[in-house]
């Protein structure tokens, strides 16, 4: 029986290893590998592969060959694509017990191959972002017994990473008199974290705490790196009809209609038609995301919005639960989910959201969805 369980866990993990190439048009110009990150933890990395330009490329797996004392490893070879000489001499080292470094080199002519050498063989995921291009792998050790516990985290407590959205050169929506997205989702982050605080069994940490640029894929790293179970990405609405209004929560998935489509796409800073092009990684995410644990986490911070929102300032127009393809929400190992409070593109909202006390009583809400989706979570797990 153990040799059967043996045979079918490493048969699963090879089907799960075995990525079909994604091929993606010729660049115009020369797809230099400018950079490669990582973010990292002893369960999970991502790696993320800057480039110039769109390009090409195939991911692909290796078993370990102990005749060549060869380590398990993934590569991906990046076709019409150049190297930085110095991204040679120095790979990057992780040595956290899932893999031992990342390296690139000049496979051959016009084709760059960049190596995750492994210490042991582990899920991973491909997929590539634009503007700017990089292509961005997530290592998952932990992918054949599924995803990690929601809660508690570390040292018994539940981690909340909280993500203001855009930030530094990205303004995100700009209201009729200017108010400006990042602005307002980075007060409100500091008041949830503030009031959530004191509450000894949460561990809040936050994406970013002043006006920067973070990337969309290095806010979901950070998230997975600190061993978050729960994850909130905060942002304002936007919509060319000024008189769309009202509240919505979103979870990773394929776009419930044409306005969340749109929505996803302005969020993430493609095009629609860019967007309709990565149907494979939201495929891909299927079974891997805590979607059930999203869904109900996104229906409570929803209904806590509009419920409040509705005694204290006046009637509000829910706009309900949804689904999008949001990338900021692509490889999150935890409960995540994506609040859009109200339309900066509304003047009438806009003028709310320029009120202290509209923005708290959003950070109340996001603070008690929170807080009861926690203490749920844990008494399940728990048995209580």
């Amino acid at each position: 029986m153990r040799s059967l369980t043996r045979h079918l866990l490493a048969a699963a993990a090879a089907a799960f290893l075995l990525l079909p190439p994604h091929v993606f048009p010729s660049p115009a110009r020369p797809a230099v590998v400018s950079d490669i990150r990582a973010w990292t933890n002893q369960e999970y990395t991502r790696v993320v592969i800057d480039l110039a330009a769109d390009a090409k490329y195939e991911a692909n797996f290796l078993r370990a060959d102990p005749a060549r004392n060869l380590p398990p490893r993934i590569f991906i070879d990046i076709h019409g694509a150049d190297l930085r000489a110095d991204i040679v001499r120095h790979p990057v080292e992780v040595n956290n017990g899932l893999l031992t470094r990342v390296r690139a080199g000049q496979y051959r002519a016009g084709v760059v191959r960049v190596v995750i050498d492994l210490e042991r063989e582990s899920g991973y995921r491909v997929f590539d972002l634009s503007d700017p291009s990089r292509i961005i792998v997530d290592v998952d050790g932990a992918a054949e017994t599924g995803v990690r516990p929601v809660v508690p985290g570390r040292g018994g407590k539940i981690v909340v990473m909280l993500d203001p959205g855009h930030g530094g050169k990205d303004p995100g929506a700009t209201g009729p008199t200017g108010l400006q997205e990042k602005d307002v989702v980075l007060t409100i982050g500091r008041m949830v974290r503030e009031k959530l605080s004191r509450f000894p069994e949460y561990d809040i940490r936050m994406t970013r705490e002043t006006d920067v640029f973070i990337p969309l894929e290095e806010r979901t790293a950070m998230a997975n790196q600190t061993g978050a179970g729960i994850f909130v990405s905060l942002h304002i609405n936007a919509s060319r009809n000024r008189r769309a209004e009202g509240i919505s929560t979103y979870v990773l998935s394929r776009a419930t209609d044409r306005e969340a489509l749109e929505l996803a796409a302005r969020e993430n800073g493609v095009t629609v038609q860019k967007l309709s092009e990565v149907k494979f990684i939201i495929d891909d995410l299927s079974t891997y995301g805590r979607k059930k644990e999203s869904l109900k986490l996104a229906k409570t911070v929803n209904d806590a919005i509009v419920r409040n929102i509705s005694t204290r300032h006046g009637p509000v127009h829910d706009l309900g639960l949804k689904q999008a393809p949001f990338y900021v929400l692509v490889g999150a190992r935890m409960t995540a989910v994506l609040v859009e409070t109200s339309f900066i593109s509304n003047r009438s909202e806009e003028s709310r959201l320029r009120r202290r006390e509209y923005l708290e009583t959003i950070a109340d809400s996001v603070v008690e969805a929170i807080r009861y989706y926690g203490e749920n979570a844990t008494l399940a797990r728990t048995g209580s």
